[in-house]
C-alpha cells in the first residue's frame, strides 16, 4: 500500500489487510483429515488398552473415525493429529511509530497431514484469504513423506520396538505421528522407511514447554536416551528381524 504519515491514515492499511488475512485462515483451519492417514493405525493399535466405550469406538474406526476426530480437534496437542495445522509465527511491518508502512509480510507455518498435498493447501489458503492485495508466497515446502511400515515385517519398526520392550517391558508398541519431522525429507532417497522416535517421556504440562518457557528433560530421561540409541545401533546388527516378543503387551 502507500505508505504516508500516520496523522492522515487511509480507511485500510496494509497492517489492518493482513491482519484481515490472517484472521481468516485462523477461523478457517483446515479441513479435519482423522482416520486417512498413519493415526487410524495409532488407534486401533491402541484400542485394547482402553475400557468401553473408548474400546469401542476405537476399535471400529469405520465407523467412529468422524466422532473421535471431533473430540481430538478440541486440543492443540490432538489437533495436529486430526488436519494440517495453520500457525502464524511471524508477523512484520513498520519502521517508525509515526510511518504508515508500504508493506506488511507474515509467515504461516504449515504441518501437512499425511493425506495433504502441499498444492491442495497452496489453493486452500488462496481461495480462504479471498484477497488480491494479499501475495502468497511459497518459501519452502514439500509434500508429506510416505508412510512407513510397521506390520509384522518391517525391519526398522520391529528393531525400534524390540529396543524399546527390552528397555521398557511394560509399555505397549504402536505406530503414531511425530508432528516434528521436517528433516526426514533428507532422507528419503537414502531409505524407503524413515522412523522419527525419541523414548522422551511427557509429564502433565510438558508439551507446553516445547519451544517455549522452561523446555526440559530429566536427567534421567536423557541418559534413557543415550542408551535406547547405543541398543538401537546394537540390535540392528543382524540378518534378520529379532524374534517377537511374547509378553502380555504384545501388539
Amino acid at each position: 500500500m502507500a505508505p504516508g504519515h500516520s496523522s492522515m491514515p487511509p480507511r485500510e492499511s496494509s497492517i489492518g489487510i493482513l491482519a484481515a488475512a490472517v484472521k481468516r485462515l485462523e477461523d478457517n483451519p483446515m479441513p479435519r483429515l482423522f482416520g486417512y492417514g498413519a493415526e487410524r493405525e495409532t488407534f486401533e493399535h491402541l484400542a485394547h488398552k482402553f475400557g468401553l466405550p473408548l474400546k469401542f469406538i476405537m476399535s471400529n474406526l469405520w465407523l467412529f473415525s468422524p466422532l473421535l476426530g471431533r473430540v481430538l480437534e478440541r486440543k492443540p496437542l490432538t489437533n495436529a493429529f486430526v488436519r494440517t495445522t495453520t500457525a502464524v509465527t511471524m508477523f512484520n511491518a513498520g519502521v517508525k511509530v509515526n510511518i504508515i508502512p508500504s508493506l506488511a509480510e507474515a509467515h504461516v507455518n504449515l504441518r501437512i497431514h499425511s493425506a495433504h498435498s502441499l498444492q491442495e493447501l497452496l489453493d486452500f489458503i488462496q481461495d480462504t484469504v479471498g484477497d488480491e492485495r494479499v501475495k502468497i508466497e511459497l518459501i519452502d515446502g514439500f509434500d508429506p513423506l510416505p508412510i512407513s511400515s510397521s506390520d509384522e515385517q518391517s525391519f526398522g519398526f520391529q528393531i525400534i520396538k524390540k529396543t524399546v520392550l527390552d528397555m521398557f517391558p511394560t509399555l505397549t508398541v504402536a505406530p503414531g505421528i511425530c508432528i516434528g519431522n521436517t528433516d526426514s525429507r533428507h532422507f528419503k532417497d537414502l531409505a524407503s522407511d524413515i522412523y522419527r522416535f525419541a523414548p522422551v517421556w511427557f509429564k502433565p504440562g510438558d508439551v507446553q514447554r516445547f519451544h517455549g518457557i522452561n523446555e526440559r528433560i530429566s536427567k534421567k530421561n536423557y541418559e534413557e536416551l543415550i542408551v535406547f540409541y547405543f541398543n538401537l545401533i546394537q540390535n540392528c546388527d543382524i540378518q534378520k528381524l529379532p524374534e517377537p516378543h511374547t509378553s502380555v503387551h504384545e501388539l
